[in-house]
């Protein structure tokens, strides 16, 4: 009988060296090593890119204004500081002005055109010039841009605001009355509160007012016997305003403290003293061209301080609150070429 067959060995397999398993271990090991490796550098970058984007785009982002549902970030409100020159506490109430403009003056009717702001950018370009080409003016503007980092958009906004705030400032001038409740105000101004005590008891013992502030007054009206002229509301500091309209006619007031500039380092400010009197009052007296000039000049300044009180006006920063680190980082902004 034919013996049984015998059992064949694949070939191949008797090829397949005694190590391969150690070779496929170590091909995983390897692969295995490089995973790893990418995903700590991976990790890394994620961890470089936040921050970087934390250090260096995030704040440029954040609201440093806002005026209901308008807001100013921190990289235009640069823009805007770097363009006027201005400190930051300048420029934050600046583009706090804009902003309750933006959101007052369409009650007026009053807007910008294109060529409103057309005509403003080439008036600007002009500047002291009568005539300015149309070549001379797209270069000025071209730098304007490229100085201030500002877009096309951004820079004729700005403009159209500053058109805007023209005309109503001519229309509430318009609306001014040309006669007003007045005093005749007379002063004194001295350098302490001791001079001040002794010139009003000099008075009320009798003196003259005029002839103790020629005196011993300081400012240019004792020229005048320290005669002020007429005053109506709203050309003098509020709280010397509320003085001078309390008193009686003949009365003098205490003596009035104001902190005044120095220009010395090593005492900036100083404290003067006034002494007011009122010699007339009228109701409604004509008022004077320089008065009604001063009044013109302050009546958008007014009207700002009473539509804000219209708004939710928030002054925020890096931690939101505009405090001494937000300031000092916008300054470090500020002084970078």
């Amino acid at each position: 009988m034919p013996g049984k067959p015998k059992k064949r060995t694949d070939s191949r397999l008797q090829q397949v060296p005694a190590g391969s398993g150690a070779i496929a271990q170590n091909r995983s090991g390897r692969w295995m090593g490089f995973t790893i490796v990418s995903v700590i550098i991976a990790f890394i970058l994620v961890i470089v890119g936040i921050f970087y984007y934390q250090q260096n785009i995030a704040p440029f982002r954040r609201t440093v204004i806002q005026v209901d549902d308008n807001r100013i970030s921190m990289g235009y409100f640069i823009k805007r500081a770097r363009l006027a020159g201005s400190d930051p506490m300048g420029m934050i109430q600046v583009l706090t002005n804009e902003q309750l403009l933006k959101l007052g003056v369409p009650r007026y009717g009053i807007r910008a055109s294109p060529q409103d702001i057309d005509d403003a950018l080439i008036a600007m370009a002009a500047g002291d010039n009568s005539t300015i080409t149309d070549s001379e003016a797209k270069e000025w503007y071209r730098q304007q841009l490229n100085t201030s980092k500002l877009s096309d958009a951004e820079y004729r906004d700005m403009v159209a605001i500053s058109v805007v705030a023209s005309r109503l400032e001519a229309e509430l001038a318009k609306q001014l009355p040309t006669a007003a409740e007045q005093v005749h105000l007379n002063q004194i101004l001295v350098r302490t509160s001791a001079d001040a005590e002794k010139a009003k008891a000099r008075l009320e013992a009798g003196e003259n007012f005029s002839d103790v502030a020629r005196e011993v007054s300081l400012d240019q009206a004792a020229e005048n016997g320290g005669d002020v002229g007429w005053i109506p509301r709203g050309v003098i500091l509020p709280g010397f305003e509320e003085v001078a309209f309390s008193l009686n006619v003949g009365d003098i007031s205490d003596p009035l403290p104001y902190q005044i500039e120095t220009g010395n380092p090593d005492a900036p400010t100083e404290v003067i003293y006034y002494l007011m009197m009122v010699s007339e009052k009228d109701a409604a007296r004509e008022l004077e061209p320089d008065n009604l000039q001063r009044l013109r000049g302050t009546v958008l300044e007014k009207w700002l301080a009473e539509e804000s009180t219209l708004h939710r006006v928030r002054w925020l920063g890096l931690r939101n609150n505009f405090d001494s680190e937000t300031m000092a980082w916008l300054n470090y902004q500020l002084a970078k070429k």
